[in-house]
């Protein structure tokens, strides 16, 4: 008697069960299996499979352009396979926006390394992008990040030695695209093979830079490199804040304008000096 009251139990709870499903699939449709982010995933980081998994979704839930995986046989093992090289694919793509974790990966959410995620879609149109070596000291201690603006300063040798040396500021109020492969818009990543698995290694928070590009007028393209042909330390970088956009005729600076009334009692003090 037990048992055949249990199994008109297991009987109604199944049939109940299944209604409820059956009504839940004309309301919402079939379940199918999307894509979701199981961690929070920032800007321009590369998509990884311990980011991203699967999970099924009615159909009313989808989100547009979900990435969606269809099952195209009735065997499991065969949709396994084939959801399997669907995620593959995705692996390695690039997030265009955030995306928070519990998230639907949705096709225009991300997008795959190519020509627009370089640097040059961030140049302006009419103007140029040029690089310049920098070191700590010229570079405000490598504290500058893609997107800031910056001054120039150039230190120019005027053929009379230490005296006849003049800085000038030759670019204001221009921004900076990148830091070394550090750029503000792009995949800020270094792919690597470690043993059989590609890696990939984020220079976001790259500090070891050497080189910093601008984006400048085409004349002043031809100014920056000039100076760069006088050598190391020709050229130093001033970090302005990026709401102040106002431009000054600063003229240029020489030692006699550092040292005024000074200079002409250091020259003659140099000169009486017997030399050795």
């Amino acid at each position: 008697m037990a048992l055949l009251i249990a199994f008109i139990a297991v009987f109604l709870v199944s049939s109940w069960v299944g209604d409820v499903e059956d009504r839940a699939k004309k309301r919402f449709g079939t379940s199918v299996t999307i894509l979701k982010a199981k961690v929070d995933i920032k800007e321009s980081q590369t998509l990884t499979d311990e980011m991203i998994g699967l999970e099924n979704v009615p159909k009313t839930f989808i989100e547009p352009s979900a990435i969606v995986f269809e099952r195209t046989s009735k065997d499991e093992e065969e949709n396994e396979e084939e959801m399997k090289k669907s995620l593959r694919a995705i692996i390695g793509t690039v997030a265009i926006v955030p995306i928070k974790r519990g998230e639907q990966i949705t096709y225009n959410k991300i997008t795959e390394p190519g020509i627009r995620t370089g640097l040059s879609p961030q140049v302006a149109p009419g103007r140029r992008a040029i690089a310049m070596n920098v070191s700590n000291q010229s570079s405000v201690s490598k504290l500058i990040k893609p997107g800031d603006r910056v001054d120039v300063i150039a230190v120019l040798d005027m053929g009379g030695g230490k005296d006849t040396k003049i800085s000038k500021t030759i670019l204001q109020d221009v921004v900076v695209l990148s830091v070394g492969q550090n750029v503000t818009n792009n995949i800020a990543r270094k792919v690597e093979l470690e043993g059989n698995k590609i890696a990939y290694r984020s220079l976001t928070e790259d500090s070891s830079y050497d080189t910093i590009t601008l984006e400048v007028e085409p004349e002043q393209a031809q100014v920056v490199a000039l100076v760069a042909g006088n050598g190391e330390n020709a050229l130093t970088l001033v970090l302005r804040n990026n709401d102040d956009t106002e431009r000054k005729n600063f003229g240029s600076t020489m030692m006699s304008d550092i040292l005024g009334g000074d200079a002409g009692r250091i020259q003659r003090n140099t000169a009486s000096q017997p030399r050795r």
